[in-house]
């Protein structure tokens, strides 16, 4: 699985120090939310150096009355502790799979992302 997921990284551009994060959350991950989110062709992940000028998020046009899905990471989370780096992968994935949305109809999307990241074993670190 981990070469998988390996693969499928490369085609993003991603700062070396975030890579191995993302796919140690990736491999924990559920195998329907891990699948969903491999095979989405509109899937994009992508990171950025805060302050560095403009940034420009790459986005799949929509099909089929959908969204493209993005996640954007900062590189500025290389100097966060893992716990919290991977947390808060796990979170901006969840929202990616749940488009956004609460897990159900009048669910908060961040309890919501909170609550599956913990569920995937990546629990909202105490102490940021």
């Amino acid at each position: 699985m981990r070469d998988r997921i390996e693969i499928w990284l490369s085609a993003f551009d991603l700062d070396e120090f975030l890579r191995p994060h993302v796919a140690d959350v990736f491999v924990a991950l559920p195998e329907l939310v891990r699948d969903d989110l491999l095979e989405d062709p509109r899937f994009r992940l992508y990171d950025y150096e805060p302050g560095a000028g403009a940034m420009l998020v790459p986005v799949a046009a929509p099909a089929r009355g959908q969204p493209g899905r993005s996640v954007v990471l900062k590189r500025s989370l290389r100097r966060r502790p893992a716990p919290f780096v991977r947390w808060l992968i796990a979170h901006e994935l969840a929202h990616a799979y749940l488009r956004h949305a609460g897990r159900f109809p009048g669910e908060d999307p961040e309890h919501a992302a909170d609550a599956l990241a913990a569920e995937w074993g990546f629990p909202r670190p105490s102490l940021w």
